[in-house]
């Protein structure tokens, strides 16, 4: 990290003007002028509600799945399904309520202010959580019959997992929800999505780890449990079609991304829940699985059109296509990251087998291969000042997250295996060394700081790890204040940053602790 060294001091940004961290009592309104508030029928909106819907556009969410405004997929989700069914509603409001109320926190506890313990925000937040989880139950009864519904309950269940992520209980009610995302997958999912890629069934002879139990507990949902209430879903039937048209392949694959370092953050858990459907989708290696993971990645590209229908402009389509390299990258280092996780979890120095055709060459083969594949694009990454010279096209935002997750990656894959390396000369990779690899998710985390900041929001696993791995302590101390500042979108990276600060400040590794004792409890 010598390189580092003389370089301006990354912490000189602190003292540009940051108006997406200003208190959102002096924000202007993110609603887009003449725009009407929608919702279901079925709900009465109080103004604090429509604030609600108004900063829909704007929150965190919209962020962290990609494509802006007013093409997103949570624009979709709120525009076309939200407004005809009230569960998606009430969580989208409950998501931005919490948020709303999590931001004025952050922005209270940095001006040494108070927030009331009745805070309004707070208190309605909570009041939609339950009112979704209540009808999701109900969902749950009735036997699912139409692609529209499954959608429904799917999104819902994802939105439920962000909301006990970034506000509620953390891993024991994520733990839940997912089973319920497993349950959907195996019995409705992967069936109505066959017909879109080849022929081929989940039977009974799978093993128990690549199917979830079919009965789901619903009445355990989240922080609002009520009295035992058990439900099954439905069977789908032979002729049901149409579920490649709706926008449940996009939020899956985001499943998977989202909890690719679950295995660090959260615990056995959390970690194992996602193994299985992550394993499930790799079985296409072995031509076990009924919907492969590059099928479901190319279904999920696909869906932007598919799900908006004939009002999707061509603009936005001439945007899915410019932004797909990048997409493709970042998707097959999430993958990558994956792997590296399964092989450092079950095998220590000793237990890795050694050749060619090892799995621990086979992910160094990888890793390089990506770099001459994907040559130009990260090329532009290191190249390029800011993202401001895409204009207002995100391409340049995508091209520099991609590049820095793909860094990451190649950082994780040293941590993880630094000591088996340096033991064994031979098996020096044939990628970047750890202290390139280091300095460029650094530099390139700077300057999309600098010019989009609320975007490290996508960057939050390679900054941690590059933040640990680097003995510059400019750097670490700069990782350490951007990683303090996300605590305004939620908890879980409250979890990280103190997590980050423990590791360096106390001088201890994180990769090498007894097996165990680095998961970050919530």
């Amino acid at each position: 990290m010598q390189a580092m060294l003389g370089r301006a001091d990354p912490l000189r940004v602190e003292r540009r003007p940051n108006p997406t961290q200003q208190p959102l009592s002096t924000r202007n309104s993110p609603c887009v002028q003449g725009q009407s508030i929608q919702a279901a029928n079925s709900l009465s909106l109080s103004g604090f509600d429509r604030e609600c819907l108004s900063y829909i556009q704007d929150s965190i969410l919209v962020v962290v799945l990609g494509k802006h405004w007013p093409w997103s997929t949570v624009s979709y989700a709120y525009h076309k399904i939200a407004t005809e069914e009230p569960m998606v509603m009430s969580m989208m409001l409950a998501s931005a309520a919490r948020e709303i109320y999590r931001s004025k926190l952050y922005d209270n506890e940095n001006s040494l202010g108070h927030l009331p313990s009745s805070e309004q925000s707070d208190m309605d937040g909570r009041a939609h959580y339950g009112r979704a989880l209540s009808s999701l139950r109900e969902a749950l009864k009735q036997e699912v019959k139409s692609p529209q519904q499954i959608e429904a309950i799917f999104i819902t269940l994802w939105l439920m997992i962000d909301y006990e992520n970034r506000f509620g209980s953390g891993a024991s009610a994520i733990n839940i929800h997912i089973r319920g995302i497993e349950t959907l997958l195996y019995n409705h999912i992967v069936p109505l999505l066959e017909c879109h890629t080849r022929p081929a069934a989940i039977t009974d002879s799978q093993v128990p780890s690549q199917r979830p139990k079919p009965i789901m507990n619903v009445s355990t949902f989240g922080e609002h449990a009520g009295t035992s209430d058990t439900a099954t879903l439905a069977p789908p039937a032979g002729s049901i079609d149409g579920l490649g048209g709706t926008c449940v392949p996009l939020f899956l694959l985001w499943t998977l991304y989202f909890f690719t370092p679950a295995a660090l953050f959260f615990g056995p858990g959390t970690g194992r829940l996602d193994t299985d459907i992550f394993r499930f989708f790799l079985q296409s290696e072995t031509g076990n699985s009924a919907l492969s993971l590059s099928e479901l990645y190319k279904l999920s590209r696909q869906s932007p059109s598919r799900f908006w229908g004939d009002g999707y402009p061509m603009s936005s389509q001439l945007d899915d296509l410019e932004n797909l390299p990048g997409l493709t990258l970042y998707h097959r280092s999430h993958v990558i990251q994956f792997k590296i996780t399964e092989m450092f979890k079950h095998t220590s120095g000793p237990d890795i087998t050694l050749g060619e055709d090892s799995p621990y060459q086979r992910i160094a083969n990888e890793i390089s291969t990506l770099s001459i594949e994907y040559d130009t694009l990260l090329t532009s990454a290191k190249l390029s000042p800011s993202c401001d010279v895409a204009g207002d096209r995100r391409v340049m935002e995508t091209i520099f997250w991609s590049a820095i997750t793909y860094y990451g990656t190649v950082a994780y894959f040293h941590l993880c295996f630094e000591r088996l390396v340096a033991r064994r000369s031979e098996l020096q990779p044939s990628m970047l060394p750890l202290t390139t690899a280091v300095s460029l998710v650094l530099e390139l985390s700077l300057k999309l700081h600098r010019s989009r900041p609320r975007l490290l929001v996508r960057i939050t696993w390679p900054l941690f790890i590059a933040g640990i791995a680097t003995s510059d302590r400019i750097y670490q101390d700069w990782v350490s204040i951007r990683l303090r500042e996300l605590g305004r979108y939620g908890q879980n990276y409250d979890r990280i940053s103190k997590r980050f600060d423990e590791i360096s400040q106390g001088g201890h590794s994180y990769f090498h602790e007894r097996r165990g004792h680095y998961y970050l409890r919530p």
